[in-house]
């Protein structure tokens, strides 16, 4: 990057911190998330399922999608970050975040993550404990929430 571009970036990324940031304190509603008395039929439904060896991340968009995790304003529920092991680079546990439909620049990151063995699919078909597990998983990550933005350019969706 040029020395603009790098100075461009810089500056659009401090301003979407501040938007989010504002976004997420002008928030009241508090940060519930829970799951949906149907997401024990829902997880059951799926592990009987062609999907019952996606992938956790993929369960989790799926669940949210069909309406399984109540949140506390309309938005969508993805992967967001990771965390790696510092001696080998390689990705240990998978975090989750929220992004609300009604903000600009907001994502709100779960609490914690949930490691990489938790997201693994079922072993076999017809099991509905795994995914119904995994779904508590999620919820109970975003038991604490932090702030973060988009990074510019970022396409939300």
């Amino acid at each position: 990057m040029h020395s603009d571009d790098l100075r461009d970036f810089y500056a659009e990324s401090a301003h979407r911190w501040k938007v989010a940031n504002r976004e997420f304190q002008k928030r009241t509603h508090g940060w519930h998330f829970t799951l949906a008395p149907a997401a024990h039929e829902w997880a059951q439904a799926h592990a009987a399922s062609d999907r019952w060896h996606s992938s956790g991340t993929t369960l989790i968009e799926l669940a949210d999608a069909a309406g399984m995790i109540h949140k506390p304003e309309p938005g969508r529920i993805a992967a967001a970050y990771s965390h790696r092991d510092s001696r080998t680079e390689m990705t240990t546990e998978e975090g989750f975040g929220f992004w609300p439909t009604a903000a600009e620049a907001l994502v709100v990151h779960a609490g914690h993550a949930i490691p990489l063995a938790a997201l693994e699919p079922p072993a076999t078909r017809g099991d509905g404990t795994a995914p119904l597990a995994l779904l508590r998983l999620v919820v109970d990550s975003f038991a604490t929430v932090s702030v973060f933005s988009d990074p510019p350019g970022a396409r939300r969706g």
